[in-house]
């Protein structure tokens, strides 16, 4: 009851609702998914996405656990639930289930509800739990004998426990922008991605989200950058796996990598790089090649160095690729974006001096003109 109090007062303070435990979905739900932590976004967008389609699915988010309050907990629960699925990001191979699988069972029986119950393991490996898997174990309820101590999102051919995942949908709410850059650590990439995620987050009402991918030896390693942009909360706490946009900074990486893995049909593929139409004929894969075309791409070449170079940047094309981002990502306006990419350049880089303003001012200025469209 403390926790529950106070929970009340962090909503009042915030305007973000939390309580010992939380439901969404259709409210005669027949299936539901119980878990807790961050998967419980991507459950919820699963959620979502099969309730505009007619399904009695919803799902229970745990806020407290142990001290575990039945009374909250069955007073949360869908009355019309007759199947359960509980996931838990552990395999406790001594015991007869993870831990919430075991602690709902508990209640269930202890109250006497007939109730089916079946536990699973999510997150296994670090693999990304996705909408996808969500479904998978949703799929799994509907079944005449439903797996139980069930395994989704990795390959378990050991046991065999694993859950097939099915054909790939997007639950993402509808508007969202979705963002990857390819760059290479020292750069400038990841720093630029952080500038403009602080610049549409703070000029705009867009919600704003990005994750850095690379090691821990950044500098001259891989980085890939995830951001997105929309009008709704970004639930999605997975890796991009469908992109509207996607730059590759570095040219060598189309040789090295699958750089247009999940762009969605129409997207905007940009690559910086020196070469001429010939030497784009010469020097991009065939299966790049024929990615664009299948995909009718929107593919632009800038050579990003060249025009570093010449202003006196050295190799740091940062202020380049944001601007050439800010032009053909259409999430805020052209002109807005350059007016607030020049006000950042101003306050980050003021204290170094006028000619290093201007430099980066005169950087965004030529990106612009010197996007090319093949």
């Amino acid at each position: 009851q403390i926790v529950a109090e106070e929970m009340e007062k962090v909503s009042k303070l915030t305007g973000r609702s939390y309580h010992l435990f939380d439901y969404v979905g259709a409210s005669d739900a027949e299936h539901i998914l119980i878990m807790m932590g961050s998967g419980t976004e991507a459950a919820e967008e699963a959620v979502n996405y099969l309730t505009k389609n007619g399904e009695k699915v919803g799902l229970l988010k745990v806020r407290l656990y142990r001290p575990f309050s039945t009374q909250h907990f069955l007073k949360t629960r869908p009355p019309t639930t007759k199947r359960i699925a509980v996931l838990d990001r552990t395999k406790e191979t001594a015991a007869f289930g993870e831990p919430l699988y075991l602690d709902i069972t508990t209640v269930l029986h202890d109250n006497n509800k007939d109730i089916q119950v079946v536990g699973g393991r999510y997150g296994l490996g670090s693999k990304e739990f996705t909408p996808v898997m969500a479904k998978a174990v949703f799929d799994n309820l509907k079944q005449p004998k439903p797996k139980n101590h069930f395994t989704v999102g990795i390959t378990d051919d050991v046991t065999h426990r694993s859950l097939p995942l099915g054909e790939h949908f997007d639950a993402s709410p509808e508007g969202l922008v979705r963002c990857k850059f390819w760059g290479i650590g020292g750069d400038g990439t990841v720093g630029a991605n952080k500038d403009a995620i602080k610049i549409i987050g703070d000029n705009t009402d867009m919600y704003v989200q990005g994750y850095f991918a690379y090691d821990s030896k950044k500098s001259g390693g891989v980085t890939v950058s995830h951001l997105r942009f929309g009008k709704n909360p970004i639930q999605s706490t997975y890796l991009i796996d469908k992109a509207d946009y996607i730059a590759c900074h570095q040219p060598s990486y189309v040789d090295k990598y699958d750089l247009l893995e999940g762009i969605r049909d129409g997207g905007t593929f940009v690559l910086n790089a020196h070469w001429s139409y010939e030497d784009i004929e010469q020097h991009l894969p065939n299966s790049l090649k024929r990615i664009i075309a299948e995909k009718n791409l929107k593919f632009y070449v800038i050579d990003a160095v060249k025009i570093a170079e010449d202003i006196g940047l050295g190799g740091r094309i940062n202020m380049v690729m944001q601007t050439v981002f800010f032009k053909l990502a259409n999430v805020i306006p052209i002109d807005d974006a350059v007016k607030f990419l020049k006000d950042a350049i101003d306050k980050t880089y003021g204290k170094k001096g006028r000619n290093i303003v201007e430099m980066n001012w005169k950087a965004v200025d030529t990106a612009l003109d010197k996007i090319v469209e093949y």
